[in-house]
């Protein structure tokens, strides 16, 4: 006999040795399995308040895991709900002896001792607990509650800071926000309780009318500063707020599903799950049952074939509704206490057999809207907030919509809304959805109408990870398509470029990143006859078809699909795959589950679905309330299942929902549907697209994330470290564009002088100011701007200067000159800086003498903001009611009493403030809308008849951070009246207002520097922050820099890094082209100057010329360098008639100096 090979005998011997050791896994398991069981078990008891079968099934597991805390506290919950207190806290306690430092556990304690009456030991419990978990969420709201009962001062003081954490904790909770605001009222901190007013203002979805009008009377009331007179509105304001499921729901997530009960925390906690260390023993305890009839489902769909499914909390109360669909009808189905209520929908006669449903907020009010699709129209329904929803199809203007098998909405155009695709049979629809009810059919100019036949399903991703939103499309009768997004409303199918196989004969496709390499991949579903595909992204938005799958697609041979989802059910961090279809076997099964390893291979667990669940025709994969992922599914004969998934809660998860801002944003869609969330826990990576409101991370033993990671849809990255299990996170109102950064040596240190070149704006779409798709002016800013008295010194004969690029933006630096102004010091010297198109900028330096403020200042609500404008102290103007987008508000008046001296032979206005602007999506989005366009700022001054008269339509606004707006009103006014009204519906905030006499006050002299040095070098971000408190500009610390960048990248050479002199000493298009974390760090020779005259001042103007580009999604070309501006151009993009220089000169400057080649990345 042949002797048996090295590996052979290897593998025998292994065996042999790890015998023992197999059978010890299968024993582990095995017991895994009994524990799992009496978990779910118990907690099944529990939630039906069979008390005594959960305390049976909780000893049992006390019994096999003594080591383990779930057994303890999920008897101590049996005997809380018995009222046996003494067994409730002896069993916590034991829990805690395991588990010391589990905060939920001692919240449990707490809740015993204060039923006890021992409510000093219980707050004493809880502040140790938040010394060890400082953010807990639940923890900080019952001691806050705790100390507020007290009464006594100190006690209130305390209850007010962990209101404040848990502001910080949840932010997006209505309950603490409007808890807090009630106790700073209270403590007459009005500046503050204003602050976080607006915030819940901004982000909570709109109200009934009586709403919004209350939380307008608070808050103008908050603004005066009128604490006592505040407690009236701000109580009707809460209690009309407190009976609305999102209040409610605010509240379970603090307090439990019963609320407050008799003045104790909770008595309705969550049991804890049992840990289970053996990945194989959690899947091998996971099974799915049928909870169809316990939840009424069947009871209430009996009669009905149901053709459309869609789940979402669509009144924001915390549970999971469903809308069911069936020829020319359908229902919401609600769910609350365990089962489901039906409520039916007027509106769908005449739609068809239901194919479609999807929830979605079009109109960005914070509310889900529902549209319904059959054979023959659709349907949109406009969700009220008031639990009803209204049919607006016809006046949204999509009456003559067709019928689809699906819907999809997407931000296609990146300006924070969703926009509409209908996968048809007859030529698929794409709506441009304008934001104000309104849709507009842009099929054939976007490229999205495809070739003509059927198309069956629809999806979205930013496959080739270049930082837009791109569309894939399943086709019937025709190949596939893959529209890639080109920007600016276009599309351009790829797929025959992207290595996706050219057949038909599909019917469903699943998106999502299956082997956590973050790029997001492709199961294709085939119908009877097709081929059923799964693609790899290739990381560059090209596939290839995926081999370790070929037993998962042998596995689906016979099966005609009708529907695929990714879902992680295992909760252990991996996606797995669910096909539902019929099989060709009269008996074979068409559902079926795949589970991932981790490695990207795919195992058959459909074991784990129902026998008898053989066929369906779609699947919705959500948490209806215990943290894994069950399924909603439709059977092949229109039935509605619900299975649960029983088991998986054994892992850990994370459940996000985005919340972007409802007022005073207009970037994002309020749920954040289309933005990329990425998420890292220890050697775990994972990535999800949203395109739901609740977005769903298994962890598996992993206890909790170290930080997720998101891409809203306007490109702007967000970081948020060690999330909760169920997690809001708050859109950041961050400045992205578009200007660079000043700094200057005061001879101590870098400060941050303001920004500059904030006039040029290439590639900028204007239409808040046109009727068309024009972009800015293409002139390079010439500007001037004033460096403050005390902000520039000379260091060692030299002033050094460093110019930054720190947005997500590219700079193309021209020039860059000095400007010393030594003049008497019985006058001051300004320029003008506010917002001019780009143009030749002529020097003009205004003299200003004998400067006093205005008389009187208010507002159009007759409210004294004199005290805010008298000095330049960082106290702005801010009486201003945000509108939906960034950089607008509701049209606000400043009235000024210029007084008897404005007659005088010169009077010049001076006005230094700041502008939060508009970006260029905002602009698109808001050229879109029916809203009135952006109003900048004009000056009237008093007629005769006593009305205003507009004497100065191009006052303008400052252009940018802390600049000097200049108003000659010499001879504008017509009587002895010398008030005058600023008005405007811009984000301008005011610091310092005075009126000066202008003319000439005496000698200046002026000389101009060049720069000695330019460098060129990475340094990196300046810490942000918002000086002077929420109203002022957002300012920047020079010596506390992040060297990550936190914006994507973007495309094409770049200047070297080292000397850059010969680039800025002059006009030429031959500048520095700067990334986002580049410096320019400039010298000038200060031994140059003259001798100072006794009793004179030297100030300083920094003149540049140059472009700025930012790369927001909706500037043209603004992911890449080129086009290469120069100062002769017409418009930008310029046209092939035109061209960047080609002299020797030029083209030798690009060989020698813009070699530093940056290619696309994540971020």
């Amino acid at each position: 006999m042949a002797a048996p090979s090295r590996n052979a005998l290897w593998i025998t011997v292994a065996c042999g040795v790890v015998a023992g050791g197999c059978e010890s896994r299968r024993s582990s398991v095995a017991a895994a399995r009994d524990l799992i069981t009496a978990q779910v078990l118990g907690q099944a008891y529990l939630d039906e308040n069979r008390l005594e079968e959960a305390e049976a099934q909780f000893a049992t597991l006390v019994r096999l895991a003594p080591n383990q805390a779930a057994g303890y506290v999920n008897l101590g919950l049996v005997y809380l709900r018995m009222g046996r207190y003494d067994r409730a806290e002896a069993e916590i306690q034991r829990a805690l002896r395991v588990s010391p430092d589990d905060p939920d556990i001692g919240l449990i304690l707490a809740a015993v001792y204060q039923l006890a009456g021992r409510e000093r030991q219980a707050r004493e419990f809880l502040e140790r607990g938040l010394e060890r978990v400082p953010r807990h969420a639940k923890s900080l709201y019952a001691l806050a509650n705790l100390y507020a009962r007290s009464g006594d001062p100190r006690s209130s003081v305390r209850a007010e800071e962990l209101l404040e954490a848990l502001v910080g904790a949840a932010p997006a909770n209505v309950a603490a926000r409007l808890d807090l605001v009630e106790l700073l009222v209270r403590h007459e901190r009005a500046d503050r309780a204003t602050m976080h007013l607006e915030e819940l203002q901004r982000q909570i979805p709109e109200l009934p009318s009586d709403g919004e009008r209350l939380l307008e009377q608070a808050l103008q009331v908050l603004r005066r500063s009128q604490t006592d007179a505040v407690a009236t509105p701000l109580r009707r304001f809460r209690d009309f707020l407190s009976v609305t499921p999102l209040y409610q729901a605010s509240i379970r997530e603090l307090w439990g599903p019963q609320g407050e009960p008799a003045g104790v925390p909770t008595l309705t906690f969550s049991p804890i799950s049992v840990e289970v260390r053996e990945p194989a023993a959690v899947l091998a305890g996971i099974h799915f049952t049928d909870v169809t009839s316990e939840t009424r489902l069947d009871a209430l769909t009996a009669g009905v074939s149901i053709g459309a499914l869609a789940a979402a909390d669509y009144d924001g109360d915390g549970d999971l509704d469903l809308y069911i669909g069936w020829r020319d009808g359908g229902a919401l189905l609600t769910y609350h206490s365990g089962t489901f209520a039906l409520q039916p929908i007027d509106g769908l006669a005449d739609l068809g057999p239901s194919h479609a449903a999807a929830f979605a907020d079009y109109d960005n009010d914070g509310w889900l809207d529902l549209l319904v699709a059959g054979t023959q129209r659709i349907a949109l329904l406009k969700n009220t907030g008031e639990g009803r929803f209204r049919d607006v199809t016809r006046t949204a203007g999509l009456g003559d919509a067709p019928g689809a098998h699906a819907v999809l909405f997407v931000d296609a155009d990146h300006d924070g809304d969703l926009d509409l695709y209908l996968a048809t049979t007859t030529g698929n629809r794409f709506y441009r959805n304008h934001l104000d009810g309104t849709f507009t059919d842009q099929s054939e100019p976007s490229g999205l109408s495809g070739a003509g036949g059927v198309s069956r399903d629809a999806a979205m991703g930013d496959f080739d990870e270049d930082g837009d939103i791109d569309v894939f499309v399943v086709n019937q009768d025709a190949s596939n398509a893959l529209y890639a997004n080109q920007r600016g409303g276009r599309f351009q199918d790829v797929a025959g470029a992207s290595g996706l196989a050219p057949e038909g004969g599909s019917r469903a496709v699943a998106v999502g990143d299956y082997n956590n390499d973050g790029f997001l991949d492709l199961f294709v579903a085939a119908a009877a006859g097709g081929r059923h595909a799964l693609y790899r992204n290739r990381g560059d938005g090209t596939f290839e078809s995926d081999r370790r799958s070929s037993a998962m697609l042998r596995a689906l041979e016979g099966v005609a699909a009708s529907d695929a989802e990714f879902l992680d059910f295992a909760n252990d961090g991996f996606l797995d795959l669910l096909v539902v279809g019929e099989a060709a076997a009269p008996s074979g099964r068409g559902v079926l589950l795949f589970h991932n390893d981790g490695t990207g291979r795919f195992r058959d667990m459909s074991s784990v679905l129902p026998g008898d669940l053989l066929s369906g025709k779609k699947v919705v994969a959500a948490d209806y309330g215990d943290g894994d992922l069950d399924l909603f599914l439709l059977t092949a004969d229109g039935r509605i299942r619900l299975l649960r998934n029983d088991g998986a809660d054994a892992n850990h998860y994370v459940q996000l929902r985005l919340v972007g801002l409802r007022t005073g944003s207009g970037k994002n869609n309020h749920f954040g549907i289309g933005a990329k969330v990425e998420l890292r826990a220890g050697d775990l990576y994972q990535m999800r697209v949203v395109t739901d409101p609740v977005t769903h991370f298994g962890l598996g033993q992993r206890l909790k994330a170290d930080v997720v990671r998101i891409r809203w849809t306007n490109g702007v990255f967000q970081d948020l470290f060690y999330p909760g299990s169920d997690q809001d996170l708050l859109e950041e109102q961050l400045l992205k564009g578009s200007c660079a950064f000043l700094y200057a040596w005061d001879g101590e240190r870098y400060r941050f002088v303001t920004d500059i070149m904030w006039r040029s704006a290439l590639g900028m779409p204007l239409g808040v100011m046109t009727a068309g798709g024009a972009y800015a002016p293409p002139g390079a800013s010439q500007e001037y701007v004033r460096i403050p008295p005390g902000l520039l010194r000379a260091k060692n004969g030299t002033y050094s200067l460093q110019i930054t690029e720190e947005l997500w933006e590219v700079a193309y630096l021209d020039e860059v000159k000095l400007l010393v102004i030594d003049h008497p010091d019985s006058f001051d010297i300004f320029v003008d800086e506010r917002f001019v198109p780009p143009a030749p900028a002529p020097l003009r330096i205004y003299q200003a003498r004998r400067a006093r403020p205005p008389v009187s200042a208010t507002d159009d609500q007759g409210n004294d903001l004199l005290p805010m404008i008298r000095a330049q102290d960082d106290v702005y103007v801010a009486n201003l009611t945000p509108d939906r987008y960034q950089g607008v508000t509701r049209m606000h008046d400043l009235i000024l009493d210029l007084g008897d001296g404005a007659d005088a032979d010169s009077v010049l206005l001076f006005l230094n403030g700041w502008v939060f602007p508009t970006d260029a999506s905002v602009n698109v989005a808001i050229s879109q809308s029916g809203q009135p366009s952006v109003t900048p700022p004009v000056l009237q001054v008093r007629d005769p008849q006593g009305g205003w008269r507009t004497v100065l339509a191009d006052l303008s606004f400052p252009a940018g951070k802390n600049k000097t707006v200049v108003a000659d009103l010499t001879g504008k006014f017509p009587t002895r009246d010398y008030g005058v009204r600023i008005r405007t519906n811009m984000e301008v905030y005011w610091d310092h207002i005075f009126v000066a006499e202008g003319g000439s006050a005496g000698p200046v002299r002026i000389t101009t520097l060049q720069p000695t040095a330019a460098d060129l070098h990475y340094r990196g971000f300046s810490r942000g922050y918002r000086k002077g408190g929420r109203y002022g500009p957002h300012w920047f610390e020079y010596h506390d820099v992040s060297r990550e960048a936190p914006w994507g990248s973007i495309t094409g050479a770049f200047t070297r890094y080292g000397n850059v002199s010969p680039l800025v000493r002059q006009s030429d298009d031959m500048y520095v082209i700067m990334s986002p974390g580049d410096e320019v760090s400039v010298q000038f020779d200060a031994h140059r100057l003259p001798e100072l005259p006794s009793r004179w001042r030297r100030d300083f103007i920094l003149y540049t010329d140059g472009w700025i580009k930012d790369a927001d999604l909706n500037t043209a070309t603004g992911d890449r360098v080129t086009p290469l501006p120069f100062h002769d151009m017409s418009r930008y993009p310029y046209g092939l008639e035109e061209s960047y220089p080609a002299d020797q000169a030029h083209r030798r400057y690009l060989t020698d100096f813009n070699t530093r080649n940056v290619g696309p990345r994540g971020r």
